[in-house]
């Protein structure tokens, strides 16, 4: 699969770089989780202390005017990334016009689609970091952190691992749906059920498919984090940009060709495009 992948996939490509901000809706909803706690909380020292040192807790207020420009981007990055999609399920290689303009216009159709499945990942990740993380930093608030001692740091191992092992299994999940919903033409819950489906149908390939899905996507945003940190944040965002235009594409085609050997049916309707 990833022979073929690196044979097919536009590197680097803006398509690919698409793609992987629309797959990021996970860590995302990780970032909205730590994001609400830390209004609920109204202490970023608190709850940084109570989940450890492996997530930056965000600042919402500091932070509105990148959202405000970054919603905007990740709306086109969806159209653009279902097109990217729909040219993989093709089986058309870089050579055959996988470019990020051909993806605009053959994601038109299913963009509010993916914007959906992108929602619900996000959703699902929010909701299952505040439910792990919320009584932990309640519990530090009243009686602190320092007093949890080794039992605090213990917690905060497992509900992080769990909360780590979820999030690679709806990066997997997500990125199934989306094979499944440029293909059968579905709705959002149906394209999720049925990448569920074909997760529990072969858990093993599923498990393999969610590591490397999530251990990649943790190298790209590990790295442009860690550079951000020490050069800035412009840095970060290059790095961030680069590694995404060149891992993103390989990405799409990579879970494109996994899709049916796993048991996802072909392709029932051919795209040309047009309306």
């Amino acid at each position: 699969v990833l022979r073929d992948a690196v044979r097919r996939a536009p590197l680097p490509s803006l398509s690919g770089l698409c793609y992987e901000i629309m797959g990021l809706a996970w860590f995302l909803g990780v970032t909205a989780g730590l994001a609400v706690l830390s209004l609920l909380f109204d202490d970023l020292s608190l709850v940084s202390q109570a989940v450890g040192p492996l997530f930056t807790i965000p600042s919402v207020m500091e932070n509105v005017d990148a959202l405000l420009i970054a919603i905007p981007i990740v709306f086109v990055a969806m159209r653009i990334a279902a097109g990217l999609a729909t040219i993989a399920s093709e089986g058309v290689g870089q050579g055959g016009g996988a470019n990020a303009w051909r993806a605009w216009k053959l994601g038109k159709r299913a963009t509010l689609s993916s914007i959906g499945i992108a929602a619900q990942i996000f959703g699902m990740m929010t909701a299952a970091t505040l439910v792990l993380l919320t009584p932990l930093v309640f519990f530090a608030s009243v009686v602190g952190k320092d007093t949890l001692g080794l039992f605090g740091v213990v917690l905060s191992g497992l509900a992080l691992a769990f909360m780590l092992v979820y999030g690679a299994a709806l990066g997997a999940l997500h990125e199934l749906s989306m094979a499944s919903l440029v293909r059968h033409n579905r709705g959002v819950g149906s394209a999720i059920l049925h990448g569920w489906r074909l997760m529990r149908a072969r858990p093993l390939s599923g498990q393999r498919m969610a590591a490397a899905e999530f251990s990649s996507r943790i190298i790209v945003v590990g790295l442009a984090v860690t550079i951000g940190r020490v050069a800035g944040w412009a840095w970060g965002m290059s790095v961030l940009i680069l590694f995404g235009a060149l891992v993103g594409g390989l990405r799409c085609h990579a879970w494109s060709l996994a899709y049916p050997r796993i048991g996802g049916l072909a392709r029932v309707q051919p795209s040309d495009g047009t309306e």
